[in-house]
């Protein structure tokens, strides 16, 4: 996927924007608060139908704005245009338009740009607690599968109905009530567990592959999916988690915990409740790493995000670098846009120092061994400006060398 181009109306500080990209790296520089990062929140909200920063919706309306709106023109790897564009105003169901329709939802959207976002709030992902790896491997998975996003919407449904149902008070008719909610949110969540076993099984070859490139320095990683179905002990935790078995599982979980749930009104097991472990030469990252291991573990996890979403979406997705520069030594932030571009993937890079990152692009032509199309835009007060002194770069075909 390439974006050709990126709107935004009211979106943040930006009254009106329109940015013209470029097709390998597209880096936006300015000071903190000029609108660098808005510009990729609006390519955040036409791919996941939100920003990749952990904001409320509204927050993304300009201060005096009723609504935002943003749209972005891209082109698929099977050279097929594609336009969305997505409105917010509070109080009233996004507005989600595309060729396929203009009363979409988010789930239907969700996939068609494949998105990898890295920015310094990510770093939640190994410093914090398990919900915010589930969201990181949730988000993945969703982007990768239909299905996966189909089932986390059911998932959620189904929980708050069972709770509610729970909240309900006591009777037969309570009772009856609770079993149909329960066999239901057993089979979703079972589906979801052998899901999300045989996915970290699939990634976790390629973020120890991705953490050596990027660390130059080789570390054990590894990658434990702890579910709660076995951490309760209703599954060993070295279980072979199909559906079938995992949905039995829970089944005796929800007769043993029937009484204190209804003390609590709460669903006391549940996929929700997974854990997924990190590892660095059998520590455990969150409590032994050092900030040079988490930085280099958090870029893997979003490298391995992009091999992944390459494969199953069959499209490349658009990299967004949210002021990393500020977070990562130069020298890894030389491998990550090495890696990406190697990889054919159009990156959008902020900064508040656009002429150190454009210094890096004699390393990357040599990577990429031929023509590297980028631009270096300012940006101020909510206003684009292509720098006219960069813009596109070649190296001579390995075949005219």
């Amino acid at each position: 996927m390439v974006l050709r181009s990126v709107s935004l109306t009211d979106v943040r500080n930006h009254e009106y924007s329109d940015v013209l990209c470029a097709r390998d790296v597209n880096v936006l520089s300015g000071r903190n608060g000029s609108g660098k990062t808005s510009v990729l929140e609006a390519i955040s909200l036409c791919s996941l139908a939100k920003s990749f920063v952990p904001v409320m919706d509204h927050a993304l309306i300009r201060r005096g704005a009723e609504r935002c709106i943003a749209s972005v023109d891209a082109v698929r790897d099977m050279d097929v245009p594609y336009r969305v564009s997505v409105a917010v105003q509070p109080g009233v169901r996004k507005r989600i338009a595309t060729a396929h329709g203009s009363n979409l939802t988010p789930r239907d959207i969700i996939g068609e740009i494949p998105v990898v976002a890295l920015s310094p709030d990510h770093k939640s992902i190994t410093l914090g607690g398990p919900a915010e790896r589930r969201a990181f491997i949730d988000g993945v998975m969703a982007q990768s599968s239909k299905r996966y996003t189909e089932l986390l919407y059911e998932h959620r449904r189904l929980l708050k109905q069972r709770n509610a149902v729970l909240q309900s008070g006591m009777g037969a008719a309570m009772q009856t009530s609770l079993d149909v909610w329960t066999e239901q949110f057993v089979m979703v969540s079972a589906e979801l567990v052998e899901r999300r076993q045989r996915w970290l099984a699939d990634v976790a070859p390629r973020v120890r592959e991705a953490y050596q490139a990027v660390s130059g320095v080789h570390e054990v990683i590894d990658i434990t999916y702890e579910p709660d179905v076995c951490s309760q002990g209703a599954l060993p935790r070295d279980a072979e988690l199909t559906t079938e078995r995992v949905a039995e599982a829970y089944r005796v979980l929800a007769a043993q915990l029937r009484a204190r749930e209804m003390a609590r009104e709460s669903t006391m097991f549940g996929p929700q409740k997974d854990e997924i472990a990190f590892h660095i030469n059998g520590g455990l990252v969150r409590e032994t790493a050092s900030q040079g291991q988490h930085k280099s573990l958090l870029v893997a996890l979003k490298l391995a995000e992009c091999d992944v979403l390459h494969e199953h979406c069959s499209e490349r997705p658009v990299v967004l670098l949210d002021d990393v520069f500020s977070e990562l030594d130069r020298d890894r932030c030389a491998r990550v846009l090495e890696r990406i571009v190697a990889m054919g993937m159009q990156c959008f890079v902020t900064t508040t120092d656009g002429d150190d990152v454009v210094s890096m692009m004699d390393r990357l032509m040599h990577v990429r061994g031929g023509r590297l199309e980028m631009q270096l835009m300012r940006v101020a007060d909510g206003c684009v400006t292509i720098d006219a002194g960069v813009s596109a770069h070649h190296l001579p075909s390995a075949e005219a060398a």
